[in-house]
C-alpha cells in the first residue's frame, strides 16, 4: 500500500463532478433508491406493520433479524455477480429486484409473508444494490476513489433527509401499503431507462476493467488477492469486519427501534424526524472528509477516526436533554454514517486489490449485513424486558468503543498497514 501522487491529491472535486457526472449520478441513484431495503426507511412503517400483524417490539425484531440473517447468507453467493456481469446488466436487474421487493411488501398479510417481504428487502436493497454500485465505484477510479465513494453515498444521505419526513406526511393521508405500492414503481420508471447511459465508461475512469475496446466490465488482476487469500488475513477478522459491523449493529438497532427511543427521550416523532436533515447534511460532510483523507492520506490511516463520532453520538443521545444535545447528536451520528461505508469500501480496494473485489465484498457485506440482523431482535428483546435508555445507550457505548480500538492498535500504533498472502 502506497500514498496517492501529488497529481491524484491535486484533482478538485469539481473537475470530477464535470467529467464524470453521469456514473457519479448513477451511485446516487443506486443509493438513493436502496433506502427500499435499508432499516431507517422499514422502521418508519413499524407501528403499522405491529398492529396489523399483532407483534410486539420482540416479534417483530426476532422476525427482521431472521430475515435479514438469510439475506446475508444469500448476499455470500450472490454478491460474487459483480465480478461476472457488468455493471449496468447486474444494476438493472438489482433495481428491478428491489423494487419488486417492496411492491411485494405491500401485500403482506402474515408472519410469513412479512418475513419473506423483509428477505427481499434487504437482500436487494441493503445488500445488492449497496454491494453493486459501490463495488463498481471501487473498481473504476483509483485516484480519486475516496471521493467517489462519497458522492454516490450522497444519494443515501439524500433519502435518509427526505424519506422520514414524506412517509410521515403520507401515512396521514394513504395507507402504508399504497405507499410501498407507488413508490418502487415511481423508481423504476425514472431510473431503469437510464440506467446504460449512466453506466457507460469514460476515458477519466483510471481504474482497470477494460479491454482494449473499452468494453469489458470483467476484470482479471493477477496482483489482486482472492476471497481464499483474505480469509487468511488476521486484519479482516481482528479489525476490518468490526469496522462494519459494530456501525451496521449500532445504526441498525437505533433506526429499527428509533420511535420508542423517541418516546423515551420525550420527543414527538415529527421533531425527532426532523433532525434528519441534520443528519442528511452531517453525513455528507463525513463522507466527503472521509473521501479526501483516504485520497491524501490512504483508509488503513484513517480507519480508527471513523468510529468516534459514533461513540461520541451515542453519549449525547444518553446524556443530553436538550434540542441542541438532540440535534448534535443526529450531526455525530451523520458524520459517522458517511464517513464508515467510504472508508470501508476503498479499505477492501486498497488492502486486497479490485481484480476480485465483488467476491471479497462478497465475504465482508453478509457480515455487515449479520451484524444489522442481531441489533433490532435483541434491542427489542431487551425493550420487552424493560430496558431502560441507559442499558441499550451502555450496549452501544461498549460496542464503539472496542470497533474504535481495533483499527487504532492494528493499523496506526503497530503500523500494520500491507497484507501478503501467505
Amino acid at each position: 500500500m502506497t500514498l496517492p501522487s501529488p497529481a491524484a491529491r491535486s484533482i478538485s472535486i469539481g473537475n470530477l463532478l464535470s467529467t464524470e457526472w453521469r456514473f457519479l449520478l448513477y451511485g446516487m441513484l443506486m443509493s438513493f433508491w436502496s433506502g427500499f431495503g435499508q432499516t431507517f426507511f422499514i422502521s418508519l412503517f413499524s407501528a403499522e406493520i405491529r398492529q396489523d400483524l399483532s407483534l410486539s417490539h420482540g416479534d417483530f425484531g426476532s422476525y427482521y433479524a431472521i430475515a435479514t440473517t438469510a439475506s446475508a447468507i444469500t448476499l455470500f453467493w450472490l454478491g460474487k455477480l459483480a465480478d461476472t456481469i457488468s455493471v449496468p446488466r447486474l444494476s438493472f436487474m438489482t433495481l428491478g429486484g428491489v423494487c419488486l421487493a417492496a411492491m411485494y411488501f405491500s401485500t403482506v398479510g402474515s408472519v410469513l409473508a412479512l418475513t419473506f417481504g423483509i428477505y427481499f428487502l434487504r437482500l436487494s436493497g441493503q445488500g445488492m444494490m449497496y454491494h453493486v454500485y459501490s463495488t463498481a465505484i471501487s473498481r473504476r477510479y483509483i485516484a480519486t476513489r475516496g471521493r467517489a465513494l462519497a458522492i454516490s453515498g450522497f444519494g443515501m444521505n439524500i433519502g435518509e433527509a427526505f424519506f422520514p419526513i414524506f412517509v410521515i406526511i403520507a401515512l396521514s393521508v394513504l395507507d402504508w401499503r399504497v405507499i410501498w405500492m407507488l413508490v418502487p414503481l415511481f423508481a423504476f420508471i425514472t431510473f431503469a431507462p437510464f440506467m446504460q447511459f449512466l453506466t457507460a465508461r469514460t476515458a477519466h475512469q483510471d481504474g482497470p476493467g477494460k479491454t482494449a475496446h473499452g468494453t469489458d466490465e470483467i476484470v482479471q488482476n493477477d496482483a489482486s488477492y482472492r476471497r481464499s487469500d483474505v480469509a487468511g488475513d488476521n486484519a479482516f477478522w481482528c479489525v476490518i469486519i468490526w469496522l462494519m459491523m459494530v456501525p451496521g449493529f449500532t445504526i441498525t438497532g437505533l433506526f429499527f427501534h428509533q420511535i420508542h427511543i423517541a418516546d423515551l427521550k420525550q420527543i414527538p416523532l415529527l421533531i425527532w424526524s426532523s433532525n434528519y436533515i441534520w443528519y442528511a447534511l452531517a453525513a455528507v460532510g463525513g463522507a466527503f472528509l472521509a473521501g479526501i483523507l483516504i485520497d491524501r492520506y490512504t483508509a488503513h490511516r484513517i480507519a480508527a477516526i471513523t468510529q468516534m463520532p459514533m461513540l461520541l453520538a451515542f453519549l449525547f443521545l444518553w446524556q443530553g436533554e436538550s434540542a441542541m444535545a438532540i440535534a448534535i447528536f443526529f450531526i455525530l451520528f451523520g458524520i459517522a454514517g458517511g464517513m464508515v461505508p467510504t472508508t470501508v469500501s476503498a479499505l477492501l480496494a486498497e488492502r486486497y486489490g479490485t481484480g476480485w473485489l465483488g467476491e471479497i465484498k462478497a465475504l465482508a457485506t453478509p457480515l455487515n449485513v449479520f451484524s444489522s440482523a442481531l441489533s433490532p431482535a435483541l434491542m427489542g428483546i431487551m425493550i420487552d424486558r424493560g430496558a431502560s435508555l441507559s442499558d441499550l445507550m451502555l450496549l452501544m457505548i461498549g460496542c464503539c468503543i472496542f470497533s474504535l480500538a481495533m483499527p487504532l492498535i492494528w493499523f496506526n500504533l503497530l503500523g500494520l498497514t500491507h497484507f501478503r498472502k501467505p
